[in-house]
């Protein structure tokens, strides 16, 4: 089998940007970059429709490809060969490429004008000469041979590899993520860097320091999560503050209040960050705090926006995603979660008003600005 020479990066939704597509392309190229930290290739090039990595000698094309299927922006990738613009060194490269007895259709594009065949007049000189071939041609086979004709030279590969799409991290902003630490969370906040969010995760705990929380699941979950973005931030928030403050309130709402609490502290992080907007990982009546009423309460007077990315979903699909990104079994591992406190017969429709009033009455506003004082602030670079 022949080595390859390249991998093709194609991105999908970016091209679409009109007049503002360079700070796409230009931010995914960084990105492709930093997630390739520590590869070994000859360079990066940005052509055109497609970006071209160029290998050597020592390129593991394996490790490469492991790390390109995590960069949100890049559709589809493949390690490829290059051939001559001329249909005997197509055919010859071709017989190097496909292994022996294998069937494969032949898909051809020609990109360049500039050569005297087009792409059906390729397909049917591989027909032809079907007798100098050692594999099967089919037009149903599942595995293709795809060939693409370009004025640099003609571009040829079996493997055509699923990036994940969307959008490239960090070209829509930064955003402050509500984390955790369960199965719904991770998931919203790997729909928000697919939008092209930076992540800020804040994560509120129970435990006895901030430094605990890095011997625990919530960690570890971020750090997985951290293929898709190698660079992150997160804090870490003592609840205890808040606890003490709503002890003076009745049981039922301390649920909604809480969520009230974790908004208005990712609003004050947000502004120190530069975050436009705060992500959640709530979906619509999963749990008490999440009806419309109880969420309509708890954002209240929010200026930031609030984005709920599974607010559609019900659990088995969040649950598939979370499996799918790796995330589950994790977020199934003990841990003891704020958002464990039980109220009984909690509040399934509380009162904007009741809230705003109760939220003052305790002074839950200044267990936000104590809560900001006693976090721990993190920055993780891969």
């Amino acid at each position: 089998m022949q080595k390859h020479s390249a991998v093709v990066i194609h991105f999908g939704e970016i091209w679409l940007k009109g007049k503002n597509r360079s700070s796409f392309v230009n931010r995914l190229l960084g990105n492709v970059k930093r997630a390739l930290d520590g590869e070994s290739y000859s360079r990066l090039a940005n052509e055109r429709d497609r970006f071209m990595l160029y290998l050597n000698d020592e390129s593991d094309v394996a490790s490469i490809t492991e790390k390109l299927r995590y960069v949100f922006g890049v559709e589809w990738f493949a390690p490829v060969v290059f051939a001559e613009n001329d249909i005997g060194s197509i055919l010859s490269t071709a017989n190097k490429l496909v292994r022996k007895g294998a069937k494969v259709r032949i898909v051809a594009h020609r990109s360049y004008k500039g050569v005297d065949f087009n792409s059906i007049e390729l397909v049917r000189a591989f027909i032809e000469r079907s007798d100098t071939v050692p594999f099967l041609m089919d037009k149903e086979a599942d595995d293709g041979l795809f060939i693409n004709v370009t004025q640099g030279g003609t571009i040829m590969h079996t493997d055509r590899i699923r990036g994940p799409g969307g959008l490239p991290v960090g070209c829509s902003g930064k955003a402050v993520i509500l984390f955790s630490g369960g199965i719904d969370s991770p998931v919203a906040a790997y729909y928000a860097m697919k939008r092209g969010l930076f992540p800020i995760y804040v994560h509120v705990h129970a435990l006895q320091s901030n430094d605990a929380v890095d011997d625990t699941k919530i960690g570890k979950i971020m750090a997985l999560l951290s293929r898709y973005c190698r660079d992150y931030v997160s804090y870490y928030v003592p609840a205890h503050v808040f606890q003490a403050k709503a002890m003076k309130t009745p049981s039922k709402y301390e649920l909604v209040l809480f969520k009230r609490f974790l908004i208005r502290l990712s609003e004050r992080i947000a502004k120190a960050e530069g975050a436009s907007t705060i992500v959640t990982g709530e979906g619509l009546s999963q749990v008490a705090s999440q009806t419309v009423k109880n969420l309509t309460a708890s954002e209240r007077g929010s200026k930031l926006f609030i984005m709920r990315p599974l607010i559609g979903f019900d659990k088995n699909e969040i649950v598939e995603r979370a499996m799918h990104i790796g995330t589950f079994d994790l977020s199934k591992g003990k841990y003891r979660d704020v958002c464990s406190f039980n109220a009984v017969n909690p509040s399934t429709g509380a009162d904007a008003k009741v809230i705003d009033e109760l939220y003052s009455k305790a002074g839950i506003g200044k267990a936000v600005t104590e809560s900001v004082k006693r976090s721990k602030r993190n920055i993780s670079r891969l």
